[in-house]
């Protein structure tokens, strides 16, 4: 006949002393659900109801992991600081007093069925903390602990709403499937920022993004479970979640350990920002969808962007700070005739495509661009006034005149003085350019045409007199009198 395994009696002030250090009574689920996960649980079903039998309400919570033997439940579960987890990175626990948290809530009696290897056992906590361990007859799967609260002491619908928040918080980003009363309460792993990256080896994964404020969300987890969150950063303008089988908790679970494996993961963390991040940022700021204060972060963080394609053109060929830097930038938000002839790589000469957001970036870059009908001008040889042209040239001998039509915005003068036809700088000094442009759409230019047909010679006389009006004042009386009798001897 087997002997009976033998009534414990309570553990004492010891006991007692570690209970106190759980702050947060129902941190207890975050200690068993480790436990779970540590056994090799693919699933934690944790639920909440009214016991019948005793009056109580029942905290259950069960897993699917390998279970326990009695040798385990011995040298283990019952007793303090033992632990066979320590070496091992496959388990979350260091310590071998996550089981000790249940009797922070107080309960009347816990219970753990456990069974392994063919063993299935009832671990019976009393409300002194007493134990028994008794053989169950029939077999049992994984590990289930139930905790019996006082009715008195909880309301069940906000116990079970505390329950839900509390796994929320501690639980969310392990990958075994959580649920409460059968609803999942598994979250993405990722951040709120709107660019960022993901990375994952063995062992390890992380997100992280570069965020505008200094001040900015962090978090550490092991396996999921939550080590530490906070929401200023140790490194400022890197928000992060940082997952990893080394790192490790305090002994009282409120901060993680700075060790070496600590400062792989932080060194993995910049490795992640300088390699991976902006690529992806720089693919965001081109498609438009992200802040370009984010540069500014960025460069603070260690990694500049002057070297980075981000400007486009209108042909889709993206430029760099530095070469923006190099060369004469304009803009504009359509391509026409006039970006096509102004627009000159090879000159150092671009015409980009710019949105209000990349507009003030640049700006606040020092960088001078200026829209593209600010900067350039392009005419045209027009046609049909040649009579008329033909007629001035032999009233006046004022520069070479040509009669042009202006693409996109004109300097809105009937005559401008030019280098050439084509392209223009605005900015050219006129008083030197050696041709005159008559602009044919230019109202008076519309007049002269109308007078044209009824007289040549009398619009070629008003032409020339605008030609003589834009000599110094000292030339134009001995230019006009010269006009008048020209006009005469055409006359006679």
């Amino acid at each position: 006949m087997a002997k009976k395994p033998p009534k414990v009696k309570a553990a004492g002030s010891a006991l007692d002393m570690l209970v106190r250090q759980f702050s947060q009574p129902l941190a207890c689920l975050r200690e068993l659900v480790q436990n779970a996960i540590d056994a090799g649980s693919n699933q934690v079903e944790v639920s909440l109801t009214h016991d019948s039998e005793s009056g109580c309400l029942r905290l259950s919570v069960s897993d699917t992991g390998e279970g326990m033997t009695e040798h385990i439940v011995q040298t283990q579960l019952t007793r303090l600081f033992a632990s066979s987890k320590e070496g091992d990175l496959t388990k979350v626990g260091k310590f071998g007093i996550g089981f000790v948290s249940v009797f922070a809530l107080q309960p009347k009696a816990v219970v753990v069925d456990t069974g392994r290897q063919g063993e299935s056992w009832r671990v019976l906590f009393k409300g002194d903390r007493s134990f028994e361990l008794l053989r169950l007859p029939h077999g049992v799967e994984g590990t289930t602990v139930q905790l019996y609260l006082a009715r008195e002491d909880h309301k069940i619908d906000e116990l079970r709403q505390k329950v839900r928040e509390t796994l929320m918080f501690w639980c969310r980003h392990c990958r075994v499937q959580i649920a409460v009363d059968g609803k999942p309460i598994g979250t993405d792993f990722d951040l709120l920022d709107p660019v960022q990256v993901t990375y994952e080896e063995t062992g390890t994964r992380l997100v992280l993004a570069v965020n505008s404020q200094a001040a900015c969300f962090y978090g550490y987890y092991n396996q999921g479970l939550t080590l530490l969150e906070g929401n200023t950063s140790p490194v400022p303008h890197l928000s992060f979640k940082l997952d990893s089988r080394y790192l490790e908790h305090t002994l009282t679970r409120d901060n993680v350990i700075q060790n070496e494996d600590y400062a792989k993961g932080m060194a993995l963390l910049d490795r992640v920002l300088k390699t991976l991040y902006p690529s992806v940022l720089y693919e965001r700021l081109r498609a438009g969808t992200a802040s370009w204060e984010l540069l500014v972060a960025l460069q603070k963080l260690g990694v500049r962007s002057e070297e980075a394609p981000l400007y486009p053109d209108h042909q889709g060929q993206y430029y760099s700070l530095r070469q923006l830097r190099q060369s004469e930038v304009s803009y504009q938000a359509e391509e026409d005739e006039l970006s096509r002839v102004a627009h000159d790589p090879a000159h150092h000469r671009l015409v980009l495509r710019l949105d209000e957001p990349a507009l003030r970036w640049l700006r606040s870059q020092q960088v001078t661009v200026a829209p593209a009908s600010d900067c350039w001008g392009f005419s045209e040889a027009a046609e049909g006034l040649e009579e008329l042209l033909a007629l001035c040239g032999k009233f006046t001998s004022v520069r070479s005149l040509r009669a042009v039509r202006w693409r996109g915005k004109s300097p809105g003068d009937l005559l401008y003085p030019a280098n050439r036809l084509g392209l223009i700088a605005w900015k050219e000094e006129a008083s030197k350019n050696p041709l005159l442009l008559l602009n044919v759409d230019h109202p008076d230019c519309l007049s002269l045409l109308q007078l044209l047909q009824f007289s040549p010679l009398l619009a070629a006389q008003v032409l020339s007199q605008h030609l003589i009006l834009r000599l110094p004042v000292g030339e134009r009386p001995a230019r006009a009198q010269a006009l008048a009798l020209a006009m005469l001897e055409e006359l006679a």
